[in-house]
Order: C-alpha cells, then structure tokens, then sequence
C-alpha cells in the first residue's frame, strides 16, 4: 500500500468520525432544548395554575375581617346595680365607600352577649344576661383613631353600641407585617329595655378588639 493510499484512508476515517461526532452533539442539543422547552411549558402552566386557585382561594372572603371585643365595664346607669362584662364578635365587609381625606366608612356587624346585675325596683337583684346585635359601619381616621356604630337589640329592647379609640394597624401590619390588628378604646350600650319589663339603661367600659383580615 503507497503513501496516497494510506492517506486516503485515514482521511476518510478522521472525516467519518468527525461527522458521527457532529450528529450526536445535534440529537443532544436537539433533546437539551425539547427537554428545556418542555420545562418552561411545565413551569409556566404551573404558575397559571397557582395564579388561578389563589383567585379562587381569595376571591371569597378577600376584603373581610372579623374581630373580637372583650370589653369590663365601669359606668352605668341607676337600674344596673353590677356593669355586665362580656364579648362581641364584629364581622367587617368589604362594602363600604370613601370620604375623602377622611378615611374609609365600611359596613359590619356586631354580636355580643354579656352578663351583669340589677335591681328591679324593688331593692331585689336579679341577673341580667343582654345579648346585642347590630348593623352599623366603622371609620378609622389617619389608620389611627377608630370609630364604630350599631343600631339593633340590646337586651330586649332596641339599643345602639359604640366603640371607639386607637387604632394599631400601623405597628401590626405596615411594621410587623401580621394579618392581625388590635384596637384599644371605649365600648359602651344602650338600651331601652334591658330585660322583658325592665327599664330603659346603658353601660359602657374599656374594650380590646383583636382584628384578623382574610
């Protein structure tokens, strides 16, 4: 065999590995993208699908908050002879409208129960259990000072409750980042008949409301 024969063959031999060589460096990157493209097909129907249950998730109780108000009385009037003490559960929704520099007036409800003492008239004392239910709104001014309203039954009369004071949003959520806020103030009620016969009175103490917002 000469030297142009030999060397023939050896360039077709380099020749025909480089090209085996090229075709599986193309079938790899051919399959590294497929497979890459397949993963960002993957994430992105991922992402979708967690984007849409979290509207879903929160598209139900977003913009609503309940709170619970624990409340120890101080005043009262004549027919009261022990301030009741007692909670109330206050559910605050989303509905509400703007009052400009103001703030923001939501509509809520309130539901409490609490017990105390009093005198019928008679120098007897009885015990004196007034539920309350209302529906009124709430305003809180700067995200600072609180004020709330409710017109509905107190005892077994028609009544009102109020509650106003400080707010600490500002701390609890812009500060701390919670979902929680807590309010510190002055709850007070009346009513135009406490028990079935009784008499027209009213009652007010230092409450503390813990907010959770969903």
């Amino acid at each position: 065999m000469n030297f142009k024969r030999l060397l023939v063959l050896i360039i077709s031999f380099v020749l025909s590995t480089w090209l085996i060589a090229q075709d599986d460096m193309m079938e790899e990157t051919v399959t590294d993208t497929t497979q890459e493209e397949s993963m960002d097909i993957d994430e992105s129907m991922e992402e979708e699908l967690l984007e849409y249950e979290e509207e879903e998730s929160a598209g139900a109780l977003d913009g609503f908050s309940a709170g619970l108000t624990g409340s120890v009385g101080f005043v009262n009037g004549e027919y009261i002879t022990n301030t009741p003490v007692g909670g109330s559960l206050i559910i605050t929704t989303p509905y509400g409208f703007d009052l400009g520099g103001l703030g923001r007036f939501n509509v809520s409800l309130a539901f409490g129960g609490y017990s105390g003492q009093s005198d019928d008239g008679a120098g007897t004392v009885q015990d004196i259990n007034p539920s309350a239910f209302g529906v009124g709104g709430n305003l809180t001014l700067a995200k600072m000072i609180f004020a709330e309203g409710h017109a509905g039954l107190v005892g077994k009369g028609t009544g009102l409750r109020g509650f106003a004071g400080i707010s600490l949003e500002r701390i609890m959520k812009k500060s701390l980042g919670l979902p929680v806020n807590i309010l510190v103030g002055g709850e007070g009620f009346i009513s135009t008949e406490l028990l079935e016969g009784g008499e027209k009175s009213y009652w007010g103490g230092l409450g503390v409301r813990l907010d959770y917002t969903f």
